[in-house]
């Protein structure tokens, strides 16, 4: 028996990379159900964020919602999840006043910690009144979609080692690389 009958995870997954993949399997060994939360849902809406500035700059939020959870939901299928066991939200956790309207606060959040941001997060969660399960601290991600973007947008294969292949086929076949370049131009 698992220990929540209910649990969700969060990301902006620009793009969703095998660091993502291996949190939200983790996460769904510790429910039955796992809610996954898609911050910045509205990629027009520019929200700053003193704790990690980057989160706010248009060429670090690519993909759309629908884009996202596409291809989460292929990414997890193919790891052989049943589509029963998990949806997807919208997560505002820029704004985190908002995210009772989206996931009660019953629902424990599993996250990780590697750096500022992400003990920032567990503090404003836990602050609304959720209860955060931190499922590891490392002091290093190995996969940052900063990383992968970047290495889309010069064309090297880099980044296809660093992806679950429901992203490498969304990449392709959204013209992820012309996107990147589009939003480079000053």
């Amino acid at each position: 028996m698992k220990p929540h009958k209910c649990g969700s995870v969060h990301g902006r997954f620009q793009p969703p990379h095998l660091g993502h993949q291996e949190y939200i399997l983790a996460a769904m060994e510790r429910c039955d159900f796992l809610w996954i939360g898609i911050a910045r849902p509205d990629i027009r809406e520019s929200l700053p964020c003193d704790v990690a500035k980057h989160r706010a700059e248009q060429s670090n939020n690519t993909l759309t919602y629908y884009e996202r959870i596409s291809i989460l939901e292929e990414m997890l299928i193919e790891c052989g999840k049943d589509r029963s066991q998990f949806e997807f939200i919208p997560f505002p956790i820029d704004q985190p006043d908002r995210l009772p309207d989206f996931l009660p606060t019953s629902v424990v959040c599993f996250t990780t910690i590697y750096d500022d941001w992400n003990r920032h997060k567990k503090l404003q969660l836990e602050k609304i009144g959720y209860t955060v399960e931190v499922l590891w601290e490392r002091k290093e991600k190995q996969y940052t979609g900063q990383i992968i973007r970047r290495s889309i947008q010069m064309g090297t294969p880099d980044w296809l080692n660093m992806v679950p292949s429901a992203t490498a086929r969304a990449v392709r076949n959204l013209d992820l690389r012309r996107r990147l370049a589009e939003l480079s131009v000053p």
